[in-house]
């Protein structure tokens, strides 16, 4: 026999069934579909309660079941509130939002979801373990704590860093320190005050820090919406390549420019541009034999020095090749001052037979000073 629950939901079930009958046959037009979609839904939603209602009925027991106060849903005591069926829906609409939207909303709601479930089923579990509610909270914080508070401290230090780097993306480089150092500021005044005062309460710090974490992730987030700050690219001589043909120094590109090499760089040679205005280049293993040409491997990437003996700053150029009616591949180092070097790295992946233009390093601005780059 129906109880008066299941046949409240059939009811509607019942009714939601018809109208989903009537929208279709007398609405026309685009809202045709979703409206007796929804109906439908509605149909399905009811039909699965009433049977949920029919088959517990209705949460009754008969009175003449043996030691049905103890046993009946109505005798067992009220389960605790709990944030985790809330966190659980919200996942589930994220999974929703985040298949349509951005892959990064699906993955974060699929992290909640997961752990929602996790939380939910252990909480259930252990209000269940015994009578005593102490001791199930205890199975819970024996099972869970191990768990929870290291990802939770990595959630939060993941936030706080993330909302730094907003904050200091955000304004200008010239007042960032200052932000920062304020901030670092007020994090030691606050530790001192704690420290200061042995009597203050737990939860007086703990609000404290729970108002400035969010406060500091509220900025951050607005922050990250606002975006970050004008960055201007800085030119190179990769980027602006005709500098590469040019005497002198560039500028910007060859301001505060690396001017010292690795010992540990691994190089083929050492170029030289000595005083009288001459290159001249010292291959590995030919430490007294000064050469004007140097032999590469093809498709190898190699490494060569340059070290500047002359008065002025200068640099080293690569002019590797123009293979099959491509424009000349030109690299080069910054201007390196007197007295100091500079490393250049090059790969060439075809002989000098294939190009139609000379493989070489020289110098911009010394005429005829050039060491031959040989590919077998």
């Amino acid at each position: 026999m129906f109880t008066t629950g299941s046949k409240l939901f059939f009811g509607a079930s019942a009714l939601s069934l018809v109208s989903a009958l009537l929208y279709a046959g007398t609405t026309d037009g685009p809202l045709s579909m979703p409206g007796v979609v929804g109906l439908l839904t509605a149909t399905v939603f009811f039909g699965f309660l009433g049977g949920i209602n029919y088959a517990t009925r209705d949460g009754n027991v008969s009175g003449m079941q043996a030691g049905v106060e103890h046993t009946s849903p109505a005798a067992q005591p009220p389960v605790r509130a709990s944030m985790w069926p809330l966190a659980a829906a919200v996942g589930a609409a994220g999974l929703v939002i985040g298949a349509v939207s951005r892959p990064v909303v699906f993955k974060v709601a699929v992290v909640l979801v997961l752990a929602a479930a996790i939380e939910w089923m252990v909480l259930g579990w252990s209000e269940r373990a015994s009578a005593d509610d102490d001791y199930n909270s205890g199975v819970r914080r024996r099972l869970l704590y191990p768990l929870e508070f290291p990802i939770l401290a990595a959630v939060a230090l993941g936030a706080v860093v993330y909302a730094f780097s907003r904050v200091m993306l955000r304004v200008d480089k010239d007042s960032g320190m200052a932000v920062f150092g304020a901030l670092a500021a007020m994090v030691l005044f606050a530790g001192f005050v704690f420290a200061s005062k042995r009597d203050v309460a737990k939860r007086t710090v703990t609000g404290v820090c729970a108002i400035a974490a969010v406060a500091l992730f509220g900025v951050g987030v607005a922050s990250a919406v606002q975006g970050q700050r004008t960055i201007e690219k800085h030119p190179t001589t990769g980027s602006e390549g005709a500098v590469c043909l040019e005497e002198g120094t560039a500028g910007e590109i060859d301001d505060h420019a690396s001017q010292d090499v690795s010992l540990k760089s691994s190089v083929v040679a050492n170029v030289y541009l000595q005083s009288n205005g001459v290159i001249v280049a010292y291959v590995n293993g030919f430490p007294d034999d000064p050469k004007s040409e140097i032999t590469v491997p093809r498709s190898a990437w190699v490494s060569v020095r340059f070290h500047n003996d002359a008065p002025t700053a200068h640099r080293l150029t690569a002019r590797l090749g123009s293979f099959a009616g491509a424009a000349e591949t030109v690299q080069c180092t910054t201007a390196v001052n007197p007295g100091k070097e500079a490393l250049i790295g090059f790969s060439i992946p075809k002989t000098n037979a294939a190009s139609s233009t000379p493989i070489v390093l020289m110098v911009p601005g010394l005429t005829g000073q050039e060491i031959k780059l040989v590919i077998p």
